[in-house]
């Protein structure tokens, strides 16, 4: 996995996980099918304590759907979970990078706000 920037698309996975449901939407599948295949394919390759590989399918997959405005409630629930948890900052406590953590814990918070506000307006 490489990261190159503090964004949600800035590291391979979440890339990955967006081009590969759009495509499967492309191909014809349903959200929910489309949803399930990906996170099929992608949270088989960590193990249930890698938090941090499940935060970049989650925060890619919700990234993705927002953008598309087809956002899942399981999936936004989910990704707010991850947020919450900070697993996703550990790459860039890691290395030290200070700078690095502030700015992607402000990319994960804006994604977070945005996943609420979601939620808040699917609940009107």
């Amino acid at each position: 996995m490489g990261a190159w920037g503090t964004g949600i698309f800035d590291n391979d996975t979440t890339c990955d996980v967006r081009d590969e449901f759009y495509e499967l939407l492309e191909d014809g599948l349903s959200v929910e099918e489309a949803t399930k295949e990906v996170l099929h394919d992608y949270l088989e390759e960590y193990d249930e304590d890698d938090l941090e590989g499940i935060s970049w399918v989650f925060t890619g997959l919700a990234a993705a759907q927002l953008e598309r405005n087809i956002l899942q409630e399981e999936v936004r629930v989910k990704t707010i979970e991850v947020i919450d948890e900070g697993a996703d900052l550990e790459l860039w406590a890691e290395d030290g990078e200070n700078e690095g953590v502030e700015e992607r814990k402000a990319v994960l918070d804006e994604l977070r706000s945005k996943l609420i506000a979601t939620g808040k307006q699917g609940a009107q």
